[in-house]
């Protein structure tokens, strides 16, 4: 059986998305971006035939794959049999790569500034 690729809207959705993720300030806004847009991609690509909601798809920066998946769409033999027979799950991993090396960096930033406060001379500060 060939694959099912969702290629096309995933050229359709990066270019927003890589817009998004390079402007983010904070690793808040990481989250919200990729979630927002990894979710549009489910409800897109799989949304006629498995539930998709919010929780489906949450931004795991720590975990090794980079996002948790619900234990609905887990335990859902049909998202299985897509995720097996289509391109979903590498698509899921491209986007989730930019936004984990995004967050790395901005997370390094700000700790960057903390310590950077908090190691400040005594004395006039402005």
């Amino acid at each position: 059986m060939d694959k099912v690729s969702f290629n096309a809207y995933e050229r359709e959705l990066e270019p927003a998305y890589r817009d998004m993720i390079d402007k983010a300030e904070s690793t808040v806004d990481i989250h919200n971006f990729f979630e927002r847009t990894a979710l549009d991609f489910l409800q897109e690509t799989v949304g006629d035939r498995i539930d998709i909601n919010p929780e489906s798809i949450t931004f795991a920066p720590d975990s090794k794959q980079g996002y948790k998946l619900s234990p609905v769409l887990i335990e859902s033999s049909e998202f299985q049999e897509i995720v097996e027979q289509s391109d979903l799950a590498n698509i899921l991993e491209r986007l989730t790569e930019r936004a984990v090396k995004r967050y790395i960096h901005l997370d390094r930033k700000l700790q960057g500034k903390t310590e950077a406060k908090i190691n400040q001379p005594p004395g006039f500060r402005s």
